[in-house]
């Protein structure tokens, strides 16, 4: 039996229209610099994996951006053989308001 020629049309589409998947654009590549890197490991001694204040205290990166780099950083400190602060408890800790806070 002879195989049937595939069609070049989408295999679905709306009122004749096909429907193309959309890819995102990804981000371009932001490297830090030696100043962003100094302040991210001042921040990372005073907040240990504390992403969003070591965000802030870096300033010119999110706290995804801040997480990634901590990751890396944490490899390169654990092939460095130093020393390298035990990751969070798992779960969520709340910041509840005392009741003196509340008034």
């Amino acid at each position: 039996m002879a195989r049937k020629k595939q069609s070049s049309r989408p295999k679905w589409s709306v009122l004749g229209v096909a429907r193309v998947p959309l890819k995102r654009p990804r981000a371009p590549k932001v490297h830090w610099t030696p100043d962003e890197h100094e302040r991210f490991v001042t921040a990372f001694t005073l907040y240990p994996r504390k992403w969003t204040k070591i965000a802030e205290y870096v300033g010119t990166k999110t706290p995804l951006q801040t997480q990634n780099h901590g990751a890396k950083y944490l490899k390169q400190l654990e092939r460095a053989g130093e020393e390298v602060p035990p990751p969070e408890k798992p779960g969520r800790q709340s910041e509840h308001w005392t009741a003196n806070e509340h008034e």
